[in-house]
């Protein structure tokens, strides 16, 4: 019966591709999880990374003639 072979085949097949999605998928969610458990990024808002410029107190508006 070569038509029983042909379907053994591809069954094994198929379950072969199944198993590596399924190994796919896992690592896809293990990176994930451990993309997840990171710390979230600096985005320097609210964060001072400066000094401030000191205020000038005699700067005059107008120009001297």
């Amino acid at each position: 019966m070569p038509g029983k072979d042909d379907h053994l085949r591809r069954i094994h097949d198929e379950a072969a591709a199944i198993a590596r999605h399924s190994a796919h998928i896992r690592d896809l969610l293990t990176r994930s999880f451990e993309i997840l458990q990171q710390p979230l990024p600096d985005t320097f808002l609210g964060r001072k990374t400066y000094e401030p410029f000191p205020t000038e107190l005699s700067f005059p508006l107008e120009r001297e003639r």
